[in-house]
């Protein structure tokens, strides 16, 4: 999305959300805010290659800055952002990150009028990717599946809403272009070309701040290095065992197939008898995706205190 002329990308920083609690409702400058937005930002540039996002956050703000409400005050910082090299503003800004899944009603109050595009994937390649990349949370093929569930049991709840488009990440590969140009006409942007041009990335970890969290990034941005091949797609036929496609069947299929996501075994378990048996996971799963409620409301002097912790 990134390619396209009039879009600027922003690649998983939920600066929208973070602050939104707090300041939602300004009508000018605030410079509490400001400053901690530079803090925030900061914390997160140490994971973020300077090559690929650089944001600036000690540039940010200067006494020509304006701004009269919180949306025109992210517009502001996405601008100021560089993404892939692209700088400055842009005719329409894609805010990604997947736990906007749980803040569709928030999203929808900070902007005029904001558009969604959900990419789905199979529940059984999603938990392949979590098992075979682990990163900050558990491989545990159980756990990633009750996390696939909670997830699209919100994005179920959006799919008809006309303000949202839902993509299969399988068709996205499989026929990139119609898909692209499907969203574009959802954004009523017109399909460039340069969309589908080489997007490959290397080496990104030698531009990162912070020397332990290479490994991090190595493995979150691994594939920006690989093209998308549809014969990854159904990987997980080969690569999960027979007990595990009916562990993510048993959890994941009612939401599954409302996506086109037909359950593979024959063997039916009983989801209620796999929840009592993995009820540790269960619970870890569940607040793990639904603590974003509560995130939101936090002070923002305690959201920092998190977020400087986890970054190390």
């Amino acid at each position: 999305m990134n390619a396209h002329s009039s879009i600027k990308a922003i690649p998983e920083i939920p600066i929208s959300i973070f602050f939104a609690a707090k300041y939602k409702n300004i009508n000018k400058r605030h410079l509490t805010l400001e400053k901690q937005t530079a803090v925030y930002l900061s914390y997160i540039q140490k994971i973020r290659p300077l090559a690929l996002v650089d944001l600036h956050a000690k540039e940010l703000f200067t006494d020509k800055t304006e701004y009269n409400d919180y949306e025109s005050f992210i517009q502001h910082v996405f601008a100021e952002f560089e993404i892939a090299k692209k700088t400055g503003t842009a005719d329409q800004y894609v805010d990604k990150n997947p736990f906007y899944s749980f803040h569709y009603n928030q999203l929808k109050r900070l902007s005029k009028d904001p558009n969604f595009i959900i990419i789905v994937r199979d529940y059984r390649a999603n938990v392949l990717s979590r098992k075979s990349k682990p990163l900050n949370k558990p491989g545990n093929i159980i756990y990633n599946a009750f996390r696939w569930r909670f997830f699209f049991k919100e994005i179920n709840k959006l799919s008809e809403n006309s303000d949202c488009l839902v993509i299969r990440y399988e068709d996205l590969v499989v026929n990139e272009t119609a898909e692209i140009s499907k969203i574009c006409d959802f954004l009523t942007l017109p399909f460039e070309s340069s969309m589908l041009s080489e997007r490959m990335v290397y080496n990104i970890s030698e531009t990162v701040v912070e020397e332990k969290t290479k490994r991090f990034v190595d493995g979150h941005f691994a594939g920006l290095s690989k093209p998308m091949h549809s014969s990854k797609i159904e990987a997980w036929k080969n690569q999960l065992s027979t007990t595990e496609i009916e562990q993510c069947d048993c959890i994941c299929s009612k939401y599954g197939e409302k996506f086109g996501y037909l359950p593979e075994s024959s063997n039916k378990r009983i989801y209620f008898l796999l929840v009592m048996k993995h009820l540790p996971w269960y619970l870890r799963a569940l607040y793990d995706v639904y603590k974003e409620h509560i995130i939101y409301h936090l002070p923002i002097k305690l959201k920092l205190w998190r977020l400087k912790k986890k970054m190390g």
